[in-house]
């Protein structure tokens, strides 16, 4: 009897002693022999749980010849496993799970998984995403069905606005490697794809080293570590070096070229009257340059404030007919290699002053003016300004806290792009920022730099005085360049 007690004993202490404390309440974070992560949420304002299965394959790790690929292998996730046969009895198990919302993502830092069930299915849930990301049947018939998917989807993208207004944004500002922010990918590479190719994605991204596990809401985190580790705990950990894929940077960095790169584009969702302006410049990266994403993240905060000098040197020049605040944005996102600062404004198309030259003028302000007043004395960056942005970020974190599911999405992007301790150490760190960092961040990224300026006007408008464009230097962006797999 004595011998079963200990021997209990020391099974229930194997099991705490994985557990890592965070420093946010009823948050744990666990770490298997094989290198998966586990990260639980508890919360048991309603009797459901959130499980999503994240991995580090995003568009960020393809090269010319798999761009695509990952997207395509993330569609076959669904398309049966060693367990569920087909699309039908996958379908049929997600029903009897009581799924009410599922999906797969590919993104540029990351491809996941994820769907909310009872939480009484708990078991089954973890049961079912290991089966998917771990032995997917990967069917040669199935893949050529799936092939006509995601073309289908590659070719409406080509006349979707958005897509190819970032598509060309992309190619443009990190011209070296464009493939790493284009999840959808060549179509070429789609058609000529084999299961072999698949294989090879999956024995080298789809790894426990190389994933993470998710999972909140009404559950108690010792009993989700037990499944975790039982269902889990024999998946084979990859030996192979992830390093060149994960670290290789976009060697061309357009921030070291003299001279801005200016395109206008044709965009059938803008009125005859309105000039939509967009600048973007490269920004600190999640994996190289971790300490200067906190002043970037400061500065995002406090350049978008309506009442700050930003907007108000903007709104006062009149000629650039900005309606109001509403109308202005400026931003920073952090991403693994890619990330990126942003200014943007809405502008009225109604005097005399031609667009290109109005445009020109706008961005000769940002840059002589607008940049180089965030290095004055009362730029408005001043620690006392500084102060207020923990309060934001205090009132958002505690806003994500609400449901598992929003809580747990923040984490698994940090997660992606960063890491896990960048998520949970995050607010301590922004405190220390200060005002010389942000000095020193504007000097790093902004001060005579250069990047790409996209402005999109109205087809009519762009139709009529095409040749004016053409002659104030700027190039036309349009569906047959945008994107960086088109022939020239």
């Amino acid at each position: 009897m004595k011998k079963k007690f200990f021997y209990t004993l020391f099974l229930f202490l194997c099991f705490i002693a994985y557990a890592q404390k965070t420093n946010i309440p009823n948050v744990y974070k666990y770490t298997l022999k094989n290198g998966l992560e586990l990260f639980i949420a508890e919360n048991d304002s309603a009797p459901l749980v959130y499980i999503e299965i994240a991995v580090r394959a995003g568009a960020v790790t393809q090269t010319p010849k798999t761009a695509g690929l990952f997207h395509l292998y993330e569609h076959m996730m669904f398309k049966g496993n060693s367990k569920f046969k087909n699309q039908k009895e996958v379908t049929e198990e997600l029903n009897k799970l009581g799924v009410s919302d599922w999906n797969g993502t590919t993104g540029v830092d990351r491809v996941n998984y994820y769907f909310t069930i009872p939480s009484s299915m708990l078991e089954k849930g973890l049961e079912f995403w290991s089966y998917a990301i771990r032995t997917p049947l990967l069917d040669t018939k199935e893949l050529e069905n799936e092939k006509n998917v995601v073309l289908s989807e590659i070719i409406g993208n080509q006349s979707d606005s958005s897509r190819i207004f970032s598509s060309g944004l992309f190619k443009n500002l990190f011209s070296e490697s464009p493939w790493k922010l284009d999840s959808g990918g060549n179509p070429e590479n789609i058609k000529n794809c084999t299961v072999q190719q698949l294989k090879e994605i999956q024995q080298k991204f789809y790894v426990p080293n190389n994933s993470a596990l998710f999972v909140g809401g009404d559950v108690q985190h010792e009993e989700v570590y037990k499944l975790v580790n039982k269902i889990y705990g024999d998946w084979k950990l990859n030996i192979n070096d992830l390093t060149e894929e994960q670290v290789n940077n976009f060697s061309d960095k357009i921030t070291d070229k003299k001279e801005d790169i200016k395109l206008v584009y044709s965009d059938p969702r803008n009125s005859g009257n309105i000039i939509q302006f967009a600048y973007y410049l490269q920004g600190p990266n999640g994996q190289t340059d971790e300490n200067d994403t906190y002043a970037a993240d400061v500065w995002s905060y406090l350049v978008d404030n309506p009442n700050g000098n930003f907007f108000k040197d903007i709104l006062k020049e009149k000629s650039f007919e900005i309606p109001d605040e509403d109308y202005v944005g400026a931003f920073y996102s952090t991403q693994r290699l890619s990330g990126i600062i942003g200014f943007s404004a809405a502008m009225l198309n109604t005097s005399q002053l031609p667009v290109w030259e109005k445009t020109d003028n706008f961005l000769t302000f940002i840059k002589t003016k607008s940049i180089p007043n965030m290095l004055n004395s009362d730029s408005g960056f001043e620690n006392k300004n500084i102060v207020s942005v923990k309060n934001k970020i205090e009132d958002s974190r505690i806003y994500s806290l609400e449901t598992a599911e929003g809580f747990l999405s923040g984490l698994s992007y940090a997660w992606s792009s960063c890491n896990s301790d960048y998520f949970f150490h995050y607010d301590e760190n922004i405190l220390k920022v200060d005002s010389e960092d942000i000095k020193e961040f504007v000097k790093k990224y902004l001060v005579n730099k250069s990047g790409v300026c996209v402005v999109s006007v109205n087809p009519e408008y762009y139709k009529k005085n095409k040749t004016e464009f053409d002659s104030a230097g700027w190039k036309e962006l349009n569906s047959s360049n945008a994107f960086w797999w088109m022939k020239k």
